[in-house]
């Protein structure tokens, strides 16, 4: 026993022996609430192995390993886990899992390395990523259990015409909420002085459109209201198409090049980020920086298959690659839509394999 241990410095907290031992990131973690809950059910003894600090720290009994990655695996060693699931790390924390001879089993797996952790399930988040033995089973972190019926309005889309013939561009900035018009418009603003086309813009609460619209006034923007749209098709001197119903919103986005994804630009926007319906009218999505705590968004961030602005620089960036080279927009467009599918019931699936 090295003096560590003697002196009780190395003792490990009560609930930690013995344990399923969820093994992950603070960011991961801050995500799978509803996933540690379900394993809590499952096996009642979970406790957490972080590999750095969370703040709030785990209602569930836990430990912060240390830096050093040999120390730490020593830490699993002691903690003789009945089980070990390693969530969503990379093959880096391999060590981690060798260092123990119980069941293991490497969740949202996404590094070729891991292959040689022995584990008894490696999962990924889609079929896209390669790994052999691994399973694609979703991201249990996702909570999706089912997906709505797209039907798509192909009549809508005509009133577009004279953009699409003149390969003008359409953005759409769809269910936006509190404080992210501004965003918009001067992310739209840029993009047409890099090539001419028409944004689409949609508040999410019929309450703000009127005056989000009167407030638009003084950007000099040719606008039609969609309530008041009266001709067949959209000239192509305008600028902004302004939805002011919540009806017309989803029949839009089959319309459109790609989306830039409301309460996304802001963290005042008080609805929820809609990233399903977009993707399975196979458009590509943009989204900023706000409520990435929101467990589907951040599990399509996490698997790489939206845009993702860190700020909006990174958010024109996106639309000027989108409509330069839209077949880069329309490939990870095809990846999300096959992602999505695949979220439907993976917690479940996950579970079933961890025994």
């Amino acid at each position: 026993m090295g003096l560590f241990d003697f002196l009780g410095f190395n003792k490990l907290p009560t609930g930690v022996t013995n344990s399923t031992l969820v093994i992950t990131d603070a960011a991961t973690y801050a995500r799978a609430d509803l996933f540690i809950t379900a394993l809590q059910t499952k096996f009642h003894n979970v406790a957490i192995a972080l590999v750095d600090h969370s703040h709030p720290a785990p209602a569930l009994p836990h430990f912060t390993l240390p830096g050093d990655i040999s120390t730490a695996a020593q830490r699993i060693a002691k903690a003789q886990p009945q089980r070990v699931i390693m969530l969503g790390l990379g093959e880096q924390y391999l060590p981690l899992a060798l260092a123990t001879s119980s069941p293991r089993y490497w969740i949202n797996a996404q590094d070729a390395g891991i292959a040689q952790a022995g584990c008894k399930l490696i999962s990924t988040s889609s079929a896209g990523i390669k790994i052999d033995g691994a399973l694609a089973l979703g991201d249990p972190l996702a909570d999706l259990t089912s997906l709505p019926q797209i039907t798509p309005d192909t009549e809508i889309c005509l009133r577009f015409k004279e953009q699409h013939e003149s390969e003008r561009w359409l953005g759409y900035f769809a269910a936006t909420g509190e404080d992210e018009e501004d965003t918009a418009y001067a992310l739209f603003s840029r993009a047409i002085r890099h090539k001419m086309g028409m944004m689409l813009l949609a508040p999410r609460d019929p309450a703000r459109c009127e005056p989000v619209y009167r407030e638009s006034i003084r950007y000099r923007l040719q606008t039609i209201r969609h309530a008041r749209f009266s001709t067949s098709f959209v000239p192509l001197k305008t600028r902004v198409y302004y939805i002011e119903q919540a009806e017309p919103i989803a029949s839009l986005y089959g319309c459109v090049d790609f989306v830039v994804v409301g309460a996304t630009l802001n963290q005042n926007a008080k609805n929820a980020p809609d990233i399903i319906t977009p993707i399975l009218h196979n458009r590509p999505v943009i989204v900023g920086t706000a409520h990435r705590e929101n467990p589907l968004l951040a599990a399509a961030i996490a698997a790489g298959v939206v845009w993702t602005g860190d700020d909006n620089e990174q958010i024109f960036n996106h639309i000027k690659t989108i409509i330069d080279t839209p077949q880069q927009g329309q490939q990870r467009a095809q990846l999300a839509q096959a992602w999505l599918q695949l979220q439907v019931g993976a917690m479940n699936r996950v579970l079933d394999h961890i025994q």
